[in-house]
């Protein structure tokens, strides 16, 4: 049986110690580490719950309009109309992620993607609308009239608003992104919809 040197006896005597010094001290460091783990831990969770409301604004004013088109002026919704109205979903299904990583990186990257994510939801939902609303326009002259007007006017101006963002994202990234979170939020909850009505 090899026997130890004075020196490795001193040394495992060294560390028998430092072991006992650590199971001393380790509630108090255990206290301090857990307040700290906790933090990260809520201030991730308040971040996903941000990025949740958000997401939840953007995507139900995506829907808000198109139950405004199925409503007023797509009454026989045809077999591209649903295929428009699936593009969408699956478009509108990225918000999630786009949201959560231009608030953790607002970078112009980050923010332009957004942006074309975006751009691409209007562009399928204003196909969607159009397909929608052809079988119905030709019906009516009336009805023409007020998708000529309104529809064509609203949508270019929806159009040209998310091609300045983009734009606006090469230089100021952080206002774009501020931008784009706060606009669907208030279309949302303040809305300056034209609504279609019937007059004798």
């Amino acid at each position: 049986m090899d026997k130890f040197s004075d020196e490795e006896k001193q040394k495992l005597a060294d560390m028998q110690e430092q072991f006992k010094a650590a199971q001393k001290e380790e509630p108090a460091n255990l206290r301090e580490h857990l307040p700290a783990i906790n933090e990260v831990h809520y201030k991730g969770f308040l971040s996903d719950i941000a990025v949740f409301l958000i997401t939840f604004f953007i995507v139900a004013d995506f829907c808000y309009d198109l139950h405004l088109s199925f409503s007023y002026y797509i009454s026989r919704p045809s077999k591209t109309v649903a295929i428009m109205d699936f593009m969408l979903l699956v478009d509108l299904s990225l918000f999630p992620v786009m949201t959560k990583w231009i608030m953790a990186e607002t970078s112009t990257f980050a923010v332009v993607n957004f942006g074309v994510v975006f751009l691409i939801a209007k562009v399928v939902e204003i196909l969607t609308q159009y397909f929608g609303a052809k079988e119905t326009v030709k019906d009516s002259q009336i009805m023409r009239i007020v998708m000529n007007k309104s529809f064509v006017i609203r949508r270019v101006f929806d159009l040209v608003i998310n091609i300045i963002l983009i734009i606006m994202s090469l230089y100021i990234p952080r206002v774009a992104m501020i931008l784009y979170l706060i606009i669907p939020v208030i279309s949302f909850i303040f809305p300056n919809r034209i609504r279609l009505t019937n007059k004798d």
